[in-house]
């Protein structure tokens, strides 16, 4: 790995050449206290990308696991045809290092095993710069192990006073320094040191605790939890949380037709196990209708049931669905509240 400095001052000519480059996304300001990810030809000028931002409303899997997206088209005329992918793939600066270990979690959902062609194809063309951060009150990626990382970006920019030492990880984040490579200088001792000394205070900035090593085998103990009836009453299934997450992959596939008959579509939308209808079957029978076991099934899964098939947790401590959840529920509790009903 290459370590060079990029100097504030160049930071918006970098990200002009990134521009020239390429399909540039970026975050920006999108209300008072609120980030999302934009296209940076939309911006004004690279004074409007929001290096401060946190968290965005959305994250990165949009990118690459869309809201909604037409699947393949058929037609009297045509038959059944796959539908193209004609967008270009995205330089995405500004990711975290949770957002990036959602990143691998989703890349691990949709590649392992039959891999899905769509998520792939948007996947294999991205280039990823990502950006340090200090945590808020509702960060707690360092007790999901997610708050570095050592793989998934191209490059990673840690901010100090006079501007960012650069990691340069893979050929193609070679590639982009080299777009300008006059922007970069090599990296001094005096701001290797003032790096170590930021990393420590943001090691000491975390306040919020979820112990996680032990979950899977409680959580295998704890199905009857009180807590569960508890969070269910709570919950509103708004499903908010499901659509915030990094990690979350539950989709929904449907045909649209047009009147004719003639022709469709065939579509794929976020869902979310939290709905009642999530579960429908033939014979309109549901496999969850109680709301509790809806909340602790997501819960589990989070926890328990992706450790045990991929051998990780899907929680990236990011805390996007503390911040969405309309009825207040925070996760560092929710697993709280469970252990505290199995230590009574």
């Amino acid at each position: 790995m290459e370590i060079l400095f990029l100097p504030k001052t160049n930071l918006p000519a970098f990200l002009e050449a990134l521009h020239a480059h390429g399909r540039l996304v970026v975050p920006a300001a999108s209300g008072a206290g609120q980030y999302r990810y934009v296209e940076y030809a939309d911006l004004p000028g690279p004074e409007e990308v929001a290096l401060e931002f946190l968290r965005t409303a959305l994250p990165l899997k949009k990118y690459f696991f869309p809201a909604e997206e037409v699947l393949s088209t058929y037609s009297e005329q045509d038959g059944y045809q796959e539908a193209p992918l004609d967008e270009e793939p995205p330089i995405l600066f500004g990711p975290h290092p949770c957002e990036l270990h959602g990143l691998r979690v989703t890349d691990k959902f949709f590649t392992d095993g039959y891999g899905d062609y769509h998520y792939e194809r948007r996947r294999e063309g991205a280039r990823i710069i990502g950006l340090g951060c200090m945590p808020d009150d509702k960060c707690f990626c360092p007790s999901t192990g997610t708050d570095h990382i050592e793989d998934v970006y191209d490059l990673f920019l840690w901010e100090i006073e006079a501007g960012f030492v650069t990691m340069v990880r893979t050929p193609a984040g070679h590639s982009l320094v080299h777009l300008d490579r006059a922007l970069f200088s090599h990296i001094q001792r005096d701001q290797i040191v003032e790096h170590q000394k930021k990393l420590e205070v943001r090691r000491n900035s975390f306040n919020r605790v979820l112990p996680i090593s032990d979950l899977p085998q409680l959580l295998r103990f704890e199905e009857d939890s009180p807590a569960w009836k508890e969070l269910g009453d709570s919950c509103f299934a708004c499903g908010a949380c499901s659509m915030v997450c990094p990690t979350c992959t539950c989709f929904t596939v449907f045909d649209r037709t047009d009147l004719s008959g003639e022709q469709g579509e065939r579509v794929r939308r976020w869902d979310s196990c939290l709905f009642r209808d999530f579960t429908r079957i033939a014979g309109d029978e549901l496999m969850r209708p109680d709301r509790a076991a809806r909340v602790s099934n997501r819960y589990y899964h989070k926890e328990q049931g992706f450790v045990e098939q991929f051998g990780m947790p899907s929680c990236t401590g990011c805390g996007r669905c503390v911040d969405a959840c309309t009825a207040g529920i925070d996760i560092t509790q929710v697993f709280a509240k469970v252990r505290g009903s199995c230590e009574r």
